[in-house]
């Protein structure tokens, strides 16, 4: 199958999903920049285009998961689901798919709109408390120190009474990326990090009874790793702003978007877009 356009972006951060909502021009996910979960943007009168008419700050991969949901239904993501490799070959892009078949894109002019940064990237670090996860503490910092230069707690997603009223943790560190394997990056390095702040915090483990003077005892405090997530750095052709500042026209798009709110038809399908192919 071919398909000509005068005009695709390349891309996948939430800069080049807006910009692509922005301009109605159709996006190739070539590189899913896919926000951190808990980050969270100021909000902008210009998020009342996809549905929300808050003054608080938003979770950035809401904005995410929301635009490619309606650039999607608009027609907009040009990226089939069964992708086995792709290239780029003299003004097209070329997709091989599962099936042996070729699915190929010509354009006349390509906006390649997200620059990766090699060097640094954000790391995070999962915990479950397993011991002291009743605190009132939000965050702990080490301004001098790229590994575990944060902790965030936050209210434990377990169900039940096992996450009532605890918390569990996410260690960020800002690592080089050609040294994730070295044990200074490790997981059990960051873990013993975490443990060493939380101790100079004055957090303790699980109350465990009293000692022969009255006072308090405590088990040790314990985390345990579950996963680790490693975001890339990027810089984008256009910020937000900038964008914004473009937007003055109302899109078909918009309409659009107002069909499916009116409809509520609009949801978060996060998995259908994470595609890992780099062009």
């Amino acid at each position: 199958m071919n398909l000509v356009l005068p005009k695709i972006i390349t891309g996948g951060s939430l800069e080049s999903l807006f910009y692509a909502y922005a301009t109605e021009t159709p996006i190739v996910i070539t590189q899913p920049y896919v926000p951190f979960e808990l980050e969270t943007i100021e909000y902008h009168n210009m998020f009342q285009l996809l549905g929300y008419d808050t003054n608080h700050s938003l979770l950035k991969v809401q904005l995410w998961d929301r635009l490619v949901f309606v650039l999607s239904m608009a027609g907009l993501v040009m990226m089939p689901n069964n992708v086995r490799s792709v290239r780029h070959e003299n003004r097209k892009i070329v997709f091989a798919l599962n099936d042996n078949s070729r699915f190929v894109i010509e354009y006349d002019h390509m906006i390649k709109f997200d620059e990766h940064i090699e060097g640094m990237v954000d790391v995070y670090d999962w915990f479950d408390i397993k011991s002291g996860s009743k605190t009132q503490l939000e965050q702990l910092i080490d301004p001098d120190d790229d590994l575990v230069n944060k902790i965030i707690f936050y209210d434990s997603r377990k169900r039940g009474q096992q996450g009532k009223g605890r918390k569990d943790l996410i260690a960020f560190s800002r690592l080089n990326e050609f040294g994730l394997l070295e044990y200074e990056s490790s997981e059990g390095y960051v873990r013993l990090k975490t443990l060493q702040m939380m101790k100079e915090a004055g957090m303790r483990g699980t109350p465990n009874g009293y000692n022969k003077k009255g006072l308090q005892i405590h088990y040790a405090l314990k985390i345990e790793h579950t996963h680790r997530e490693i975001i890339k750095k990027y810089k984008p052709k256009y910020t937000l702003e900038q964008t914004f500042s473009k937007m003055t026209k109302e899109k078909e798009i918009w309409k659009l978007t107002k069909k499916l709110l009116h409809h509520k038809q609009i949801s978060i399908l996060r998995e259908s877009s994470r595609l890992q192919v780099v062009v």
